[in-house]
């Protein structure tokens, strides 16, 4: 049996090291690679949903006026699949008043009825309040929270090197994101369910 200067077995002529290490090591980087994509992608879908809650909330209310619609008669669409109601718009400051021709409340309505609306310019009204709509947009911004909550375990675990664990800064601060998101969502809905 050949060995090296020490009286030992040469193991690197041999070709007898540890088998499968380049395998695992490229198996590991591929997966970090991959939990890294995971990662970013929830990071990118939560920077969305802080978009959908400014379109939702401060952009749809910023030339809205608060007001109430007096249904005056209700109907079906050319469609037949929505129900479209003429009334009065007025609002609640009493500055304005306008006709209503094309309102879609969402239900069939009788006359008389009254709906919380917010009107605009264009002569578009959106069913429920400012205040409602400020409501929507946290929820998405919770929303929002908890997808960055998720991303930070991915991304944690693509940047973490062997086997170290998650550092506890870091998995205080996600899950904090992620249930304190999802509660915040619950409150939202609840105050919105109440305000509507």
């Amino acid at each position: 049996m050949k060995t090296d200067a020490s009286g030992g077995r040469n193991l690197g002529k041999a070709g007898t090291g540890v088998p499968g290490l380049a395998a695992a090591a490229k198996r590991s980087v591929g997966s970090r690679i991959g939990i890294g994509v995971l990662g970013i992608l929830t990071l990118i879908f939560g920077l969305i949903l802080v978009g959908v809650g400014y379109e939702e909330g401060p952009r749809k209310v910023s030339d809205g006026t608060q007001g109430t619609i007096t249904i005056e008669r209700c109907g079906m669409d050319i469609i037949g699949d929505d129900v479209e109601c003429s009334g009065t718009f007025r609002s609640d400051d009493g500055k304005l008043r306008s006709d209503v021709e094309d309102f879609e409340p969402g239900e069939d309505s009788g006359k008389g009825e009254k709906f919380q609306v917010v009107g605009y310019s264009t002569g578009d009204f959106n069913r429920g309040t400012i205040a409602s709509f400020y409501v929507e947009a946290v929820k998405v911004w919770c929303v929002a929270a908890a997808m960055f909550g998720v991303a930070i375990f991915p991304l944690s675990a693509a940047c973490r090197r062997g086997n170290r664990p998650m550092r506890r800064g870091t998995f205080i601060t996600g899950l904090s994101l992620l249930f304190g998101g999802l509660l915040g969502c619950g409150l939202c809905a609840l105050v919105n369910a109440v305000l509507n």
